[in-house]
């Protein structure tokens, strides 16, 4: 029989589709346009090739699972109980550094637009709670939340689209040549990077849908949707604004809704848009608390699944989901002081680490099980 917590295929992509509205309006396309310039429209599509031989590995991967086994459970099993816990230990330190960069960056998009005269504890400590009070419960939680955001959160988006289109400037798009090609490809890097860490983000939970979940063919249309998105994101914005501009801008995606007016009347509707964007906020922090207590729980043998054996008494360890909200929180609070430092874990440390864990740590832990005969 099925788990009461068990989700399907398609909740699972609903869940990776809305986290991956939290990078994409803050990293891309200010990250993108200034690598490939004019060209950073192309810049999603182009990220497909290397995307697809990513998601290929991921499924082949995930495919090892055993019944319930999430990321968390594979990684163990293939590395063996020493091995296998350092490598969570690591983890679970990303993934809690992760979530307070997520708030920390949340808060800063309130102050610069709708609250400027604030500080950000408030806003870290408050979003902060509230997807500790998520992680305390099981992760169908957070896939029937997302379910029930999507369609605001997709109308709202498809909206700003159509009102858009009115006021590009294809000007400011083309011409495209072929000296763009490569910094077309360098500028796809950065949709890789939010394409492929919400793939990852939805391996952490994997063990609680059904093993469909993470078929090639499935994923694989989910990224092109992906890229899609952060394609029209492009055309929009640099379409509006220009090359110059946007790459001057610390939130474009907000300064365009601030600057729209719907049907010649309602104006000045960021403050309902950006209220609405802390809703991917939010659950990417809640996966992220869940997946590092859920680690730090396994390496203290608290649900040590990789044995074979199965817990029904979830409520050992439960100390440790207080803890990584502390941690996270506290992260959001020390890290990026003010504006500069903040940009600077958004444009380098975070992308790059993501890229790290995607296509260096993952694989190293894939050939070791392998080569030990745990896959």
């Amino acid at each position: 029989m099925k788990s009461k917590t068990q989700f399907n295929k398609r909740q699972l992509l609903t869940l990776g589709t809305i986290m991956m509205l939290a990078p994409a309006l803050r990293l891309f396309p200010g990250q993108a346009i200034r690598l490939a310039g004019r060209a950073n429209w192309l810049s999603g599509f182009a990220a497909m090739p290397l995307l697809l031989f990513y998601l290929y590995f991921i499924s082949r991967f995930i495919g090892c699972r055993r019944d319930g086994e999430n990321l968390q459970e594979l990684i163990l099993r293939g590395l063996g109980p020493t091995l296998g816990k350092i490598a969570l230990a690591l983890m679970s330190a990303w993934l809690l550094l992760y979530a307070g960069f997520v708030l920390r960056s949340g808060s800063d998009r309130l102050i610069v637009t709708i609250y400027p005269n604030s500080a950000p504890p408030p806003f870290s400590v408050t979003m902060g709670l509230l997807a500790l009070i998520a992680a305390l419960r099981d992760p169908r939680s957070l896939v029937r939340f997302a379910r029930m955001v999507r369609p605001v959160l997709m109308i709202v988006l498809l909206l700003i689209f159509i009102f858009s289109l009115f006021s590009i400037d294809f000007g400011n798009l083309l011409p495209v040549t072929v000296d763009d090609v490569l910094p077309v490809f360098t500028g796809s890097l950065v949709a890789t990077d939010i394409i492929a860490a919400m793939a990852f983000a939805m391996c952490l939970i994997v063990g609680e849908a059904d093993r469909s979940s993470h078929k090639f063919s499935s994923l694989s249309v989910w990224a092109l949707g992906g890229c899609l998105l952060l394609t029209l994101l492009s055309v929009v914005i640099t379409g509006i604004f220009g090359v110059e501009l946007t790459a001057r801008l610390s939130l474009p995606f907000f300064t365009l809704v601030r600057n729209l007016v719907f049907f010649n009347t309602v104006e000045r509707v960021e403050a309902l848009v950006v209220m609405l964007w802390i809703f991917p906020d939010f659950l990417l922090v809640s996966l992220y608390l869940w997946a590092a207590q859920h680690s730090i729980r396994l390496i203290l043998g608290y649900d040590p699944v990789y044995r074979g054996e199965r817990i029904t008494d979830f409520s050992k360890g439960r100390w440790v989901i207080w803890l990584s909200g502390t941690a996270a929180i506290l992260c959001a609070l020390f890290l990026g002081s003010d504006s500069r430092s903040l940009n600077f874990w958004s444009v380098y440390i975070i992308p790059i680490s993501n890229i790290g864990i995607s296509f260096v740590f993952l694989p190293l832990v894939y050939a070791v099980g392998k080569a030990k005969k745990n896959y």
